[in-house]
């Protein structure tokens, strides 16, 4: 009867890992606001339809009143009617709604990962990376589930994977597998997050940069 349980947790394993792949993608192509709090995507809608009637993004203008209430006094309005007039609100807005709480404005931006752990906004995208290691911990836990059908009428005898004989060690391994695939999965959501954040004011960098030769 154990063993009929441990078959059974493999089968499920090997589905679950199937749909980690399906999350990921879904995450990036379709399911990106719906991460936000009820509470953001409210802003979300608000700023977007104040930053569609404003041109200059002053503090006595409504958009840069409300901007003062949700990202500080501090933050950049120049900054912010560009994330919320972008075509695509994932570009830009719906990142720094989702990170606001992490950012500081002391000179320069930066992003506060851990309470004692502050770094400047990357500028290198690892997602490809991340997604990458997602699917082949996916192909893994697949190959782990057959191995755990192949060994029960043949044995492997290789000293370095006598292991994959266990049903019990396989099922462990695929548990383990897709526990650090959501961590990856996670970490995917948050560096693209702060990447696309550190496109945004490297954008306002270099147009503020051109406007200074312009105007020598």
């Amino acid at each position: 009867m154990l063993m009929f349980a441990i078959f059974f947790m493999i089968f499920v394993g090997v589905t679950t890992a199937l749909y980690q792949v399906y999350e990921t993608h879904y995450s990036i192509n379709a399911g990106n606001q719906k991460r936000l709090s009820d509470t953001d995507k409210n802003y979300l809608k608000e700023l977007s339809e104040k930053a569609k009637v404003t041109t200059q993004p002053s503090v006595y203008s409504d958009f840069g009143q409300m901007i003062d209430n949700i990202f500080g006094p501090q933050f950049d309005r120049k900054v912010a009617l560009k994330a919320f007039t972008e075509k695509e609100e994932s570009t830009y807005a719906i990142p720094l709604l989702r990170r606001k709480a992490r950012l500081s404005y002391n000179g320069n931006v930066k992003v506060r990962h851990l309470p004692f752990w502050r770094t400047r906004l990357p500028s290198v995208d690892v997602r490809g990376m991340l997604i990458t290691l997602v699917i082949v911990n996916c192909f893994l836990i697949q190959l782990l589930g057959a191995m755990s059908i192949y060994t029960v009428h043949y044995e492997v005898s290789m000293p370095l994977l006598v292991w994959l004989n266990d049903p019990l060690i396989v099922m462990l391994s695929i548990y383990a597998l897709i526990l650090l695939t959501y961590v990856i999965s996670r970490l995917d959501m948050y560096m693209h997050d702060i990447y696309q954040l550190g496109r945004l004011f490297l954008n306002k960098t270099v147009d503020e940069s051109d406007q200074s030769r312009e105007c020598m």
